[in-house]
């Protein structure tokens, strides 16, 4: 009996069912298998860049720093001042000023992971007088905040983020995105057709696509694996491949990946994540994120570009005030806080200033250089990265400052720009703190402080009289200043002359070293030998072939400024060698792959009391020499200036007892500059200090060194022997070595205490 119509339809329809559940099943298997080899992990998908901080500010009792200071370093890192702190990233201050509370946040230091702290910090006399735990009033040595995040660094490709984990989001976010997003999130399994409905019944009304029926799965999946081309091809993997994504990941793992993954606007490169876009617009973590912030990025979701606050400030007060009514509707704010929260603006800073309010382009250049040659060509590959480095935000904003306010105001009275560099050191450490490549300290350009490679003029001077004390020669040695004739390897002969044209006769060498005079230093330097003076400054850190000529006792060869520095730099610690860096450990996730402490230790190089005696010298320099402008600062000082021929180059590097800097003024293309080192590259020096204050230089006095009392004859000097000579009013207290001095130079006032032994009774007496 033949199946009636009705019959033989039920039965087809059965057998279609069938057909298209195996093809469904087949279909889920197949995103399942996708799904299951292309993980959704950070490791699998997203390229991060390597993330650079500064120096973490290290707080100790005792320590000298202002209220003012500590409070710039607080805005620095955009620590919100308020009346009750109590969440992480806020502080507070007393009305006198003597006292602060901050809520340190929580960070992942170089030696490990620290919770968010509460810290109590009493002042007085410019110095930390106690630090405590502001819940229990227990005392701290010592604390660190958070170090400034200055840059991201990428080996490729123009999408940009910062990984968060859903631990780190508040949970103002996670409500607000779900509700504005997709509302029945936790209760379908990866599509709704209730919420599909509901988007085409609006359309409908509307007469055009003004709602979308995407979830959060199906938004994660269209970004992730697929692509925002429309066909029905896509849209229907798309579907499939959300409700195997809902099927295998826990809700919450799928907002982290969302909150990972979403598109929010562009910079230089493409800006991916709420948690870099929490930084790029307000330049705070996520965790900080306040409701009104929250309201801005959730609303941004649907149209970066068109809700973008920078380029549409109106569209998005609009767009951000409507996220915060849907969450009056939603239950999470009052009408009060919506009001409130309503009438704030936007609050988006300076797309330069998101990540710190300074850019150090001249840093990062020396820091990129330095980690291929520790950690290799490829060290950006892979994710994870965190370097810590030892840039110190506060020097930065100073170099900084005194480049663009001096150099700047040369640079408005000439018809030709002058350009400029400066780096900063800590001479004990080795630490690079700040870096400037140009006279726009903001210039990505050329940096100066490594390329520029120029005449140093005196600058080289310090070495030289270095080398002279190694072979006998004393601060109190005197130097005929007179014009001198010195014939070269080929055959012509030189006469150097001093800057003024004038020559002053016989004086002690010291004079003509914090003169500066050329014609003194090439007779102390002929009569070392070049070649012994090349022989040191290679010892003090300069890598460079020099020619040893006589020309190169006066500078005639080129460094760059930050070859200058370590030369200088191994001055100040007395001889020790220790190679300039910039990098202080990296880490990729937990694991540290380089830690400098670890890996580079000083060496001495020279005589520490050779050291000593030119430090000296250069103290001379800044009270009664070519750089006594700094004696107003009323603190020890050790600089030395330099000009190179011609007035090409303008040069200074001087330190106090914590920050070495060097700095250069000239024209790239070597054209004359009208300018010694006193009055271009001094005064931004003098400038500098000026911000950041100058802690009087202690060099430590060597075992071997004496203080002698010297006496000028003409052409000859004399030590005073301390024993007989009791009135020493009229000569010249000076530092010796005391290995160096001959019984020849001794004068002694009272020829009844001589003996067989006087000079051996004389070295006693220093002792």
């Amino acid at each position: 009996m033949r199946k009636s119509f009705f019959g033989r339809l039920i039965s087809f329809c059965i057998k279609l069912g069938l057909v298209l559940a195996v093809i469904f099943v087949m279909l889920c298997a197949y995103y399942y298998v996708v799904i299951s080899s292309s993980s959704l992990s950070a490791e699998q998908k997203w390229r991060t860049p390597a993330v650079v901080y500064s120096r973490p500010l290290e707080l100790t009792v005792e320590q000298k720093i202002t209220f003012d200071q500590l409070e710039h370093e607080l805005s620095l890192l955009k620590y919100r001042k308020v009346a009750n702190p109590g969440k992480p990233g806020e502080y507070g201050v007393s009305r006198n000023r003597d006292r602060m509370v901050i809520i340190r946040r929580p960070f992942n230091f170089s030696y490990g992971y620290e919770e968010s702290r509460p810290i109590h910090i009493t002042f007085s006399n410019s110095r930390i007088s106690s630090i405590s735990d502001a819940a229990t009033g227990e005392n701290i040595d010592i604390v660190q905040l958070d170090p400034v995040l200055l840059e991201r660094l990428s080996s490729s490709g123009e999408e940009d983020r910062m990984l968060i984990s859903i631990d780190d989001v508040p949970q103002k976010l996670i409500d607000t995105l779900v509700y504005v997003e997709d509302r029945d999130f936790y209760n379908h399994h990866g599509i709704s057709i209730k919420g599909i409905l509901r988007a085409m019944w609006v359309n409908l009304k509307a007469g055009k696509k003004v709602q979308g029926g995407s979830t959060i799965s199906q938004q994660l999946v269209k970004n992730y694996f697929l692509n925002s081309q429309k066909s029905i091809d896509r849209k229907v993997r798309e579907l499939f491949m959300s409700i195997i994504v809902d099927a295998r990941y826990e809700k919450s793992q799928i907002l982290e990946m969302y909150l990972n993954e979403i598109y929010l606007g562009h910079s230089n490169r493409d800006i991916y994540g709420f948690g870099l876009a929490s930084y790029f617009y307000f330049g705070i973590p996520v965790s900080e994120l306040d409701w009104h912030q929250v309201a801005l990025l959730v609303g941004m979701v649907k149209g970066p570009s068109q809700f973008d606050p920078r380029r549409h400030p109106e569209a998005a007060l609009k767009r951000r005030n409507l996220v915060l009514s849907l969450m009056v509707q939603a239950g999470k704010l009052t009408e009060k806080q919506y009001r409130e929260y309503a009438a704030k603006p936007l609050g988006v800073v300076d797309k330069d200033q998101n990540f710190s309010v300074i850019k150090v382009p001249g840093y990062i250049s020396i820091l990129k250089d330095e980690l291929k040659s520790r950690l290799g060509e490829d060290y950006l590959n892979g994710n994870g990265l965190v370097i810590f480095t030892s840039l110190d935000p506060q020097v930065q904003l100073a170099a900084n400052t005194a480049v663009k306010e001096v150099v700047g105001g040369l640079n408005a009275k000439r018809n030709k720009k002058l350009e400029s560099a400066v780096v900063v050191s800590n001479w004990r450490t080795g630490d690079i703190l700040a870096v400037v490549g140009s006279s726009d300290p903001q210039f990505q350009g050329m940096n100066r402080v490594t390329k520029a490679r120029r005449q140093i003029g005196s600058l080289v001077k310090p070495a030289a009289y270095l080398t002279a004390f190694n072979n006998g020669w004393h601060l109190g040695s005197m130097v005929h200043d007179a014009p001198v004739t010195v014939k070269m390897r080929n055959g012509q002969n030189w006469s150097p002359k001093n800057f003024s044209g004038t020559f002053s006769g016989w004086i002690p060498l010291y004079r003509g070293f914090a003169k500066s005079l050329n014609v003194p230093m090439v007779r102390v330097g002929m009569n070392v030998g070049v070649q012994k003076v090349v022989d040191t400054i290679h010892r003090l850190g300069v890598e460079q072939n020099i020619e040893s000529v006589p020309s190169t006792l006066l500078g005639s060869f080129g460094l760059t400024p930050i070859e200058v520095n370590q030369m200088y730099s191994t001055i100040a610690t007395e001889g020790a060698y220790r190679p300039l860096s910039a990098v202080r450990v990296v880490r990729r996730g937990n694991e540290v792959i380089y830690d400098r402490e670890l890996q580079s230790e000083k060496v001495q190089v020279l005589d520490p009391r050779d050291a000593y005696l030119t430090i000296y010298g250069m103290t001379k320099v800044t009270s009664v020499g070519t750089a006594k402008s700094l004696k107003k600062y009323n603190a020890v000082i050790a600089g030395k200036t330099g000009t190179s021929n011609d007035g090409i180059d303008s040069w200074f590097s001087g330190f106090d007892n914590d920050e070495l800097v060097t700095v250069w003024v000239g024209h790239d293309d070597n054209s004359r500059t009208n300018l010694t080192g006193a009055t271009g590259a001094l005064p931004v020096y003098d400038r500098f200090l000026s911000i950041r204050g100058v802690r009087s230089l202690v060099p430590a006095i060597p075992d071997g060194i004496a203080d002698a009392y010297f006496s000028y004859d003409g052409s000859k000097s004399y030590i005073m022997d301390p024993e007989t000579c009791t009135d020493v009013s009229g000569f010249e207290l000076l530092p010796v070595r005391e290995d160096m001095i001959s019984e020849e130079e001794v004068r002694y006032c009272n020829s009844e205490s001589e003996d067989n032994d006087v000079m051996g009774n004389f070295i006693r007496s220093l002792f």
